[in-house]
């Protein structure tokens, strides 16, 4: 795995005090040739004046801010591929990318220059104020959790099926989740976890996996359970709970391949079991 800081080249990025997007796309270029390309690509339709530069000028005055995000990921990124071989018997093949993005995302996993990337855009992560070493680790593992499990995957793909993208979104943010717990913080650490949000997924686990559940066999949309900006019971996020304790009960008798390579069936029968 390879680590890419760019914090200390991202202040060429202003020009006495200002965003530069000409200035902006040569310190992109330096992090990788195609990097100003995708991520003006991926802001295109973003309201730059309105939605854009306001995150970009409150990142540069946010100095203290953006120094503590900095020095989480630098603390979180050392030893990461040993960390990753410990737990889980291998790490994912990546570029980790702290970058100056175009509010692209605080975590993105995607590809660039022919390889898997996860780039953590220090301008969203300092106005969602995820800059702690919690916030990071969650935004930095969650994504190379994803990573590991689909590099790692040999099984044949699921079909698509409304029932079957169900419980494949299921269990890879339940995959993404315990990678991610597993590393930092352990099972009962979830960055959603405010306002009692994880006692009342506990209080009502049985529920809450029989209405996941009725929804996979009438084929309906399980959206309201991923995401925040969708709820369930006033309760965003939940699925991310179920995924994670479901590949928790699948995890007690199964190898970290086994784990990687589970079927509809097998995912099916501990949904129905829990």
């Amino acid at each position: 795995m390879r680590v890419i800081d760019s914090f200390p080249q991202m202040g060429r990025a202003f020009e006495r005090g200002e965003f530069s997007i000409a200035a902006w796309r040569r310190y992109a270029a330096e992090i990788s040739p195609g990097l100003p390309e995708k991520l003006e690509a991926d802001a295109a339709e973003y309201d730059f004046a309105g939605a854009v530069l306001p995150v970009l000028r409150q990142f540069y005055e946010k100095s203290e801010q953006a120094a503590l995000a900095h020095a989480s990921f630098q603390k979180l990124v050392g030893g990461l591929s040993e960390k990753f071989c410990s737990v889980l018997g291998s790490a994912p093949e990546a570029d980790v990318i702290l970058c100056l993005g175009l509010c692209n995302g605080a975590g993105w996993a995607t590809s660039l220059g022919g390889r898997p990337v996860v780039l953590l855009g220090i301008e969203k992560i300092v106005e969602l104020g995820w800059c702690g070493e919690a916030d990071m680790a969650a935004l930095l593992y969650h994504e190379l959790g994803h990573l590991w499990h689909f590099q790692r995957r040999t099984a044949p793909a699921w079909a698509e099926d409304p029932a079957a993208r169900a419980l494949w979104q299921l269990y890879t943010e339940g995959m993404a989740t315990y990678v991610q717990q597993r590393l930092f913080g352990g099972r009962s650490f979830y960055s959603q976890d405010r306002d009692d949000w994880l006692a009342w997924c506990g209080a009502n686990r049985a529920r809450l996996f029989a209405a996941f559940r009725r929804r996979v066999d009438g084929g309906e949309s399980v959206q309201d359970f991923f995401g925040d900006w969708c709820a369930f019971e006033g309760r965003s996020d939940v699925g991310y709970y179920l995924g994670a304790e479901l590949v928790y009960a699948l995890a007690e008798n199964r190898s970290p391949q086994q784990l990687a390579d589970l079927n509809p069936d097998e995912v099916y029968g501990m949904l129905a079991a829990l």
